[in-house]
């Protein structure tokens, strides 16, 4: 499967260009090679449900050449109490030349609320992205994910689907890539503004 180079570009610009979106896919684009990890820090903003500010560690370790593993753990403030979970990515149509990477992740997140409410969120995470050079020796990659699935809390579950938007930047020989996310609820789930430092050693 192929998309032509103007489809490419488009995507990259409305994707860029989307400023006005509980814990983002952040890095789920693979991109850590196997063997290899990643740390990062993510701080956002809650749009929705009265607000609040949260921040994210995340941990993602290289699987093979298509897939990941990754853990986060985060807490937030107003109701947001508290965070735990992970998942797994895997791109099946790689991101090379002018085609896009396509892949799906499947993930699962506990979330802890005030007065000690909980829910888990699981999700099915199909997403597209694709690398581009900056033209001064680093990259930027879009990315478009649409986390849909069920969500339990107190013996019921009710679906949950989200819009996430962002973007991955690199510079060349930097072990740093920073990166910027848009969540929109699409159904019983939240908005967010986030943006994300991940270090790979």
């Amino acid at each position: 499967m192929r998309i032509s180079s103007n489809a490419s570009i488009g995507l990259s610009f409305f994707l860029l260009a989307a400023t006005s979106a509980n814990a983002g896919v952040f890095n789920m684009p693979r991109f850590v090679d196997p063997g290899n990890n990643a740390f990062g820090f993510e701080p956002e903003i809650m749009m929705s449900n009265g607000g609040g500010l949260g921040a994210n560690l995340r941990y993602t370790q290289g699987v093979n050449e298509l897939s990941n593993a990754f853990a986060v753990l985060g807490t937030g403030t107003n109701v947001r109490t508290f965070r735990v979970g992970g998942g797994f990515t895997l791109d099946f149509i790689p991101d090379v030349e002018t085609q896009p990477g396509i892949g799906i992740g499947f993930q699962g997140i506990y979330y802890r609320y005030k007065p000690g409410f909980g829910r888990l969120e699981t999700a099915v995470v199909p997403y597209i992205h694709k690398m581009f050079g900056n033209g001064k020796g680093g990259t930027v990659e879009p990315f478009i994910a649409l986390p849909v699935g069920p969500s339990f809390a107190s013996g019921n579950y009710q679906w949950t689907t989200q819009l996430a938007l962002g973007a991955i930047f690199h510079e060349e020989k930097s072990p740093v890539r920073f990166i910027g996310e848009i969540g929109v609820n699409l159904n019983n789930t939240e908005s967010y503004v986030s943006g994300g430092v991940l270090y790979q050693p």
